[in-house]
This record gives structure tokens, sequence and C-alpha cells, in this order.
């Protein structure tokens, strides 16, 4: 092909469309899904085991934004 030539690209889906991607996921695993919220439900250990580990993440999560805010505009030396 030369430099003269133009390229022509065919998209295969919607280019900006992620929700389908997610839509496809959650409706092939609705019934795991199931399962799994049904099972925490019903043990109170487990539903609290499973909300301290989210604790926990959100709180990591929180002190690394906390890190790369502060950390901004800083020169690394």
């Amino acid at each position: 092909m030369d430099s003269t030539e133009k390229q022509h690209f065919t998209p295969s889906g919607d280019i900006g469309g992620t929700a389908g991607y997610a839509g496809s996921a959650i409706a092939s695993h609705t019934k795991g899904v199931e399962k799994a919220a049904e099972k925490y439900l019903n043990d109170s250990l487990l539903l609290n085991q499973l909300t301290e580990r989210v604790y926990q993440l959100l709180l990591e999560d929180m002190r690394l934004q906390r890190e790369r805010v502060n950390n901004y505009g800083h020169p690394r030396w």
C-alpha cells in the first residue's frame, strides 16, 4: 500500500459501548452470583467476613489515592 491510499477499518461492533460487554458477562454468570449471594446472606459469619474484607480494601484504596495525590507534582529526586 502506498502513502496515497486510505485504510478503511470496519468495527466489529459498537466501539464505545462497554456496557454490552458487562451485560453479557453478568447475564452468563447470574446463577453463580445468585448462589453466592444467597450463601452469604444466609450466613451472618460469612457476611461479616465479606464486609470486613470490603472495608479493608476500601481503606487500602483510599490510602493509595492519598499517596498519589500527595506525590503528584513532587520531583522524584
